[in-house]
């Protein structure tokens, strides 16, 4: 099971997660509008960090994408908006990079709505829907994921924490698809300052029953 923790900024927090977690991906919010922004300014500190780093975005100019994943040194561009699976295809042949697709779960999920998408994504991501795209720290109904009908690999995200990964279990033997987990808020000392104790058990935890 891979493991992304997103919302991350401060290169001191991002060092220590690497050092005691080392997880798959690490998430960067350039949505402005996110209190886990990341301004540009913080990209000289971040860039080198032998890390994946994942470049969140919310209804970004492709200008916008390529610049910021120069700064930065992005290895996987995360759609968080309402992107189209024309500029999603766009995206993935400009940059040539790993991209994820989110779609942001209510009450159900047209699957239909996916297909356009499958050929130029990596990985499908849940989660659950909120106006200020994420971060909630609230789940969302996971029986929808039992009628998933793709390939495709997918994260799932939105409230995850130490105290479900019972349920977590259970969904992966259910839909083998589930290639990944995504924790943000629910393992946060403050935004954008993660506990990196809680991370680490967290992951230890998900290792050794799934």
């Amino acid at each position: 099971m891979k493991l992304k923790v997103c919302g991350m900024r401060s290169g001191e927090n991002i060092d220590s997660l690497i050092a005691q977690v080392n997880p798959d991906w690490m998430g960067l919010i350039f949505y402005g509008k996110s209190p886990r922004f990341v301004p540009e300014d913080f990209a000289e500190s971040i860039v080198n960090f032998p890390i994946r780093k994942v470049g969140v975005f919310v209804n970004a100019s492709l200008q916008e994408i390529k610049n910021t994943s120069n700064r930065f040194g992005l290895q996987t561009i995360q759609l968080h908006g309402e992107e189209t699976s024309e500029f999603t295809k766009l995206v993935k042949e400009k940059t040539g990079l790993e991209v994820f697709k989110v779609f942001s779960i209510k009450e159900d999920i047209d699957w239909k709505t996916l297909e356009d998408f499958v050929p130029y994504v990596d990985y499908f991501l849940f989660d659950t829907f909120t106006k200020g795209y994420g971060g909630s720290g609230k789940t969302f109904d996971w029986k929808i994921l039992r009628n998933y009908p793709f390939d495709k690999p997918f994260l799932l995200s939105g409230g995850l924490s130490i105290e479900n990964i019972g349920d977590i279990q259970l969904l992966k033997a259910e839909i083998p698809q589930l290639a990944g987990l995504d924790i943000n808020s629910k393992f946060e000392i403050e935004p954008a300052l993660k506990d990196i104790g809680k991370i680490r058990e967290f992951k230890e935890r998900v290792s050794s029953v799934i």
